[in-house]
């Protein structure tokens, strides 16, 4: 009986291992492919390369605002997990036309950018990307914009860099603040993985997620979440938004789900986004 225990808990823990190192890698799923070009759609963006601290080239899409010079704005995108930014540019496709220019970044690993990611390589683009709007293309406070991985990413990034980039606003949108707690998220969903929650401590780090939402005051914060999304659970944006000290909002979108938001009800959430970005524009003046 004695051999047979252990043998069953040495199974166990292999089961837990190999289903923890997938659900590490539930975090990134890189393509290189480029899967839609912009030209089809008459848009056509500088090629933009970048150097990390840790020697990394990053690839980026700068597109510039088609109506109003100077700009109303430039943001900065932080995509999500999977795919390049050859797809996830689409998301803010329309942003150029409305006055505001748009950069969007890949992650090492992802598309045209070299070395592997992980939660330190990810910020390390993400500061190279900031620095690189701000001395090259627009001195002005920068709209930063996450998406689901993105948004973890972005508010680690604001941590280390707003002392040096000034920024206008920070979006966080589908998202979540602990790589640990994303994982025991992930485990919870299935009663044959519920048991394995503990062991996130053990082979997942949060030594590169945000440390404190609440130090991203005074920068207006926006929390934005479909309450239909199944990816990245609704609760882990009412936790940020709850640890996060004002100006903060956070808009809980009828029927969206994890990255359609800007598309449902004919769009009607890009009006939204629009009226709150000149909002708060003024207020920064």
């Amino acid at each position: 009986m004695t051999k047979f225990l252990k043998v069953r808990r040495t199974f166990l823990k292999c089961i837990a291992l190999l289903f923890l190192t997938g659900c590490q890698s539930f975090f990134y799923f890189p393509l290189k492919d480029k899967l839609f070009d912009p030209a089809k759609i008459k848009m056509h963006p500088e090629d933009v390369f970048l150097e990390t601290q840790k020697g990394n080239k990053i690839h980026g899409w700068y597109f510039e605002s088609t109506v109003s010079t100077p700009s109303k704005g430039t943001l900065l995108f932080f995509h999500g997990n999977a795919e390049n930014l050859t797809s996830h540019f689409l998301m803010f496709h329309w942003l150029p036309a409305q006055g505001y220019n748009y950069f969007i970044f890949d992650y090492p690993g992802y598309g045209l950018s070299t070395g592997k990611p992980t939660p330190e390589s990810t910020v390390e683009a993400g500061i190279a990307a900031a620095e690189w709007l701000h001395l090259k293309k627009d001195s002005r406070p920068l709209i930063i914009y996450g998406h689901s991985l993105g948004g973890a990413v972005a508010l680690r990034t604001v941590e280390e860099i707003k002392d040096t980039v000034p920024i206008r606003n920070v979006i966080i949108e589908a998202s979540f603040a602990s790589y640990r707690g994303m994982a025991r998220n992930v485990l919870s969903r299935r009663w044959w993985t519920w048991a394995f929650q503990p062991i996130t401590y053990l082979v997942i780090s949060d030594d590169y997620a945000p440390k404190s939402v609440a130090d991203i005051s005074p920068i207006p914060l926006l929390f934005i979440h479909g309450n239909e999304d199944v990816a990245v659970e609704l609760k882990n944006t009412e936790r940020m938004f709850k640890e996060a000290k004002e100006p903060k909002e956070m808009w809980v979108i009828p029927g969206g789900h994890h990255g359609d938001l800007y598309e449902i009800r004919n769009g009607e959430l890009r009006e939204q986004f629009l009226s709150y970005l000149a909002k708060t524009s003024t207020a920064s003046h």
